[in-house]
């Protein structure tokens, strides 16, 4: 709803004050959307005055007055209008007088429905003095309200698009769009009539683009390093050119009046990134394809051929130590010393512990999960706790005894400990399912392994494996989320 339009005094009641017994009314409707329409002929005085003249001429007593200041025709949800309804379906209303047909509503359908269904139910006539429409001259009635109607939408359809133009404009100024949530690191400022800077959230934009650039941590591990909500978020900041000063409408960039928060350089570098890393790139065909890490510098291994024919090898080698062109960025230390490890060693060196350790994780993990189900009992207990408090309430209520609602509030607390209680306990069972699921997996791995093809075998270590780690013939396996003890391989020298 809009500002309402200053006060007008009406020499015929209201329909607030209209008698429940009241029948044979003469409704005059009223309507503005915003203080401006005054300007352009549609104030209410203006409608008001062409309403009383009319009932004047016409010696009309009965008249009762249903206005809608400040409410869009583009619904029927309009206070005034809904008790229009209600009387005429109630088959109080004679006659209803609007100034123009398009007070009645903005859309074709919303006016044809009102006419033909609920003015013909309600037996009542209809009189649009500006625009005369009159449904007791029935020759030209119909014609007449579907070419206004029709011209009524296209009025409002005209509002939309000065409305984009204005919206347009803002943009080209350099002031917010507005409308929305603005942009994180941001508020809008009335006083500014553009963005203003949040400073912590500022900061926050700075070092999601900081250390993004690096490339060692994804949007995922940003998020939950600066207590984003979401990778999404991330994703978000990342793209957007606001933080660059520049407001953007429908595709266009123009230069804002607000303090961008990245320079040129920095935002670049972020979209080549994002860039690179949304190319599809074809599967490796390697087992262990970006889990191995060198444990001397922390850098990532490569695979590498060595020899030919009956000769060729693979090798795991830290990027360190030999990195292309393309993979400067992957280099944590030129003098690296790590060994160089034979692939097909290691990989069977991994193969044999993850399995090996599957059958005894599986029995372990069983022995850790509890099939007690205590959450049933929880919500009984905290149906009781809100009986009790609602009881308490009603006492107070009725006796005024200011110790019942001190107990109240102290079973209040209760009732607030065991919806945390069920909370943790849902959360519980939900990692429990997870668990046994896992569980279910391992316990089948070792069975299943040989009939596995490469994508599927490459499939399952990514599902358990974290990183493996090579260090001067050592190999150490993490496994994923925490849920497993770390593996010393055994030894894997060259």
């Amino acid at each position: 709803m809009k500002e309402k339009s200053k006060a007008i005094s009406f020499a015929y009641p209201t329909y607030d004050a209209l008698d429940a017994d009241a029948a044979d009314v003469t409704a005059l409707y009223l309507r503005v959307s915003t203080d401006s329409q005054a300007q352009d002929g549609y104030g209410l005085d203006v409608q008001y005055r062409e309403l009383e003249r009319y009932c004047r001429a016409y010696g009309i007593e009965n008249a009762v007055v249903f206005v809608d200041d400040g409410y869009t025709g583009m619904n029927d949800r309009r206070p005034a209008f809904q008790a229009l309804l209600k009387c005429m379906r109630e088959k109080r209303v004679r006659l209803i007088v609007t100034h123009t047909l398009d007070r009645i509503g903005r859309t074709q359908m919303l006016i044809l429905r009102f006419l033909k269904e609920e003015c013909e139910r309600a037996g009542c006539d209809f009189l649009a003095l500006k625009d005369s429409i009159d449904s007791r001259s029935r020759q030209t009635y119909g014609i007449l309200i579907s070419i206004l109607s029709i011209f009524a939408e296209l009025d409002h359809d005209a509002i939309v698009s000065k409305l984009s133009s204005g919206r347009r404009q803002r943009a080209i100024e350099g002031h917010w769009k507005g409308g929305g949530r603005p942009p994180y690191g941001y508020y809008y400022s009335k006083e500014l009539n553009t963005l203003a800077v949040q400073p912590e959230q500022a900061l926050t934009v700075q070092r999601v683009f900081a250390m993004y650039n690096t490339m060692e941590y994804s949007p995922r591990k940003i998020a939950d390093a600066l207590g984003l909500s979401s990778d999404v978020v991330v994703f978000h900041i990342l793209r957007n050119r606001v933080y660059l000063g520049e407001i953007t409408y429908k595709g266009e960039q123009f230069r804002g009046l607000h303090q961008r928060l990245v320079d040129d350089e920095t935002f670049a570098r972020a979209q080549e990134i994002l860039k690179r890393r949304s190319v599809k790139r074809h599967p490796s065909e390697y087992l262990l394809s970006s889990l191995v890490y060198c444990g001397v510098c922390g850098g990532k291994m490569r695979y590498m051929q060595y020899g030919q024919g009956k000769n060729r090898r693979l090798k795991l080698i830290c990027y360190s130590q030999y990195a292309s062109n393309a993979a400067r960025n992957l280099v944590r230390d030129a003098h690296c010393d790590n060994d160089k490890y034979d692939a097909a060693e290691v990989e069977r060196e991994v193969v044999r512990s993850v399995l090996s350790f599957a059958v005894r994780y599986h029995d372990e993990l069983k022995e850790r999960i509890s099939a007690e189900e205590i959450t049933a009992g929880l919500t009984r207990r905290a149906e009781e706790e809100r009986s009790e408090y609602a009881r308490l309430v009603k006492a107070y209520q009725r006796l005024g005894d200011e110790s019942l609602l001190d107990e109240a509030e102290r079973v209040r607390g209760k009732i607030r400990r065991t919806e945390r209680e069920i909370a943790a306990e849902q959360e519980r069972r939900e990692t429990t399912k997870k668990m046994e699921r896992r569980a279910d997996l391992i316990r089948t791995l070792p069975a299943l392994w040989k009939e596995l093809g490469r994508l599927q075998r490459q499939n399952v270590m990514r599902a358990l494996v974290e990183r493996v780690e090579l260090k001067y013939g050592t190999i150490k396996l993490q496994l994923k989320e925490g849920e497993f003890e770390e593996i010393l391989a055994g030894q894997d020298g060259q």
